[in-house]
């Protein structure tokens, strides 16, 4: 239940995302009480793997953002903590690794196609959201 929970809301992150670019602080706290919650009724995932999920994907985010102002959402960060809490770190690398190798793929075909200009936003939390359903899934 608690897995279901988790896949309905990343289709809510995902949803909201593509229509406002804007990851909810609500959703994201939602997330993370499923990954508190999961901690007993998941014990293969350690507190520690847990919490170095929680940083290993949004820490670097968050210095990139700093560096490049705009490179990542606070929300998009944020997801990425809340979620590696849930996933831990290996799900959470791996959804990050699908995530980028997505958007890559889309704003190549989108630049093709001529929708999208190189410095074009975009919002990243839909794949964000299908890399770790993929991620949580394997």
């Amino acid at each position: 239940m608690l897995m279901y929970l988790f896949l309905v809301l990343l289709a809510i992150v995902a949803f909201v995302d593509m229509n406002a670019m804007k990851v909810p602080n609500c959703l994201v706290a939602a997330v993370a009480l499923l990954g508190a919650l999961s901690i007993p009724l998941f014990p293969e995932i350690s507190l520690w793997a847990r919490g170095i999920g929680m940083l290993c994907i949004s820490l670097p985010m968050f210095i990139i953002t700093l560096i490049v102002p705009g490179g990542f959402g606070g929300g998009d960060i944020k997801l990425m903590a809340a979620c590696g809490l849930f996933l831990g770190y290996r799900k959470i690398a791996l959804a990050f690794v699908v995530a980028i190798m997505a958007a890559g793929i889309y704003c190549i075909w989108m630049l093709v196609k001529g929708k999208m200009e190189r410095k074009s936003r975009f919002a990243f939390g839909p794949f964000l959201c299908l890399g770790m359903s993929i991620a949580v899934t394997l």
